[in-house]
């Protein structure tokens, strides 16, 4: 039989020569997804040196020199974690990234002391990892929260179906950066323009003209990753203005853009009279990586001319 730490430096070390970029914290993933286990309780087994069986070994060599092909972990074990919720991943769909909880935080500080009931809007929600946490931790908040979470992909949108399916969220296939196909989706929003307290989007954002080179990020639709422009600001851009139409006065806009985009986009949200206390936020490695924005009491948004999403 084989040590559970013997197992885990086994496949840390196939994983490394592969290439693979986090080889320590992937090697515990893998092992504790086929050990059935959390990541606390596969601590508790390696400070205990427990012994695996022929089988388990077998099936984390298998798991293991799957990903050594560079087949992304979380197409390969169906999951990927964030905010502490298990969600449910695919390929053909955009795989949640760890700085996005960032988005989450910080639209949650927002609201600390808001007393509710809310509504929140999210814009390219993909898996639906975004509505699902801010729903799940809201709930534990005691803030009565309706949400919407709007994607055009029908594929995106069945999914993040399923991962929001405990909370109180509407998904739509739609796109998002046309408010009338979201109106054309679910009528009922109709009223609810210019109603929203917030509007949360992780929008594809990565310029044409450096496109992606990890092999992982390849497996990611290309709809999912790039912002429609050569400088990848046309979506965002576009999001921004549909988000101006959506909410509120007073109401709170968090959208994540690519590192580069932290300058212009801030421009373009101060330029605009929708907007007001327009800020940079950084992601956890210190790069500028999202922005906020208030929805000022009256002006409405400035047309812009960027391409839609079903464009």
């Amino acid at each position: 039989m084989t040590d559970v730490n013997e197992m885990i430096r086994l496949v840390q070390d196939h994983l490394s020569q592969a290439g693979i970029d986090s080889p320590q914290a992937e090697a515990a993933t893998i092992v504790s997804h086929i050990l059935g286990v959390s990541r606390g309780r596969l601590g508790v087994l390696r400070a205990l040196g427990e012994q695996l069986d022929a089988e388990a070994v077998e099936q984390i060599t298998e798991l293991a020199k799957a990903r050594a092909t560079r087949t992304p972990l979380q197409y390969l074990i169906g999951t990927s974690a964030f905010y502490g919720l298990e969600v449910k991943v695919a390929p053909g769909v955009f795989i949640p990234r760890v700085e996005t909880e960032v988005l989450v935080e910080t639209t949650l500080q927002h609201f600390a002391s808001h007393p509710g009931p809310l509504k929140i809007l999210d814009l390219c929600t993909g898996t639906g990892t975004i509505a699902a946490a801010l729903a799940d931790q809201l709930q534990q908040r005691n803030i009565l929260t309706d949400l919407w979470a709007v994607d055009i992909s029908a594929q995106a949108a069945e999914l993040a179906g399923e991962n929001t399916a405990q909370h109180n969220v509407t998904v739509l296939c739609a796109d998002a950066t046309d408010h009338h196909s979201v109106i054309a989706a679910a009528p009922e929003l109709s009223p609810l323009r210019a109603q929203f307290d917030a509007v949360v989007s992780n929008p594809p954002y990565i310029p044409t003209t450096t496109p992606v080179t990890q092999y992982e990020a390849e497996q990611d639709p290309e709809r999912a990753l790039y912002g429609g422009s050569a400088d990848g600001t046309a979506i965002p851009l576009r999001i921004a203005e549909q988000a101006a139409g959506w909410l509120a006065p007073g109401g709170f806009f968090m959208m994540e853009h690519d590192h580069t985009h932290a300058q212009q986009l801030v421009a373009a949200l101060a330029a605009d009279p929708a907007w007001e206390q327009v800020q940079t936020v950084n992601d956890l490695t210190g790069a500028q990586r999202f922005v906020t924005a208030i929805r000022t009491p009256s002006a409405k948004p400035t047309p812009k001319s960027s391409p839609t999403l079903a464009q």
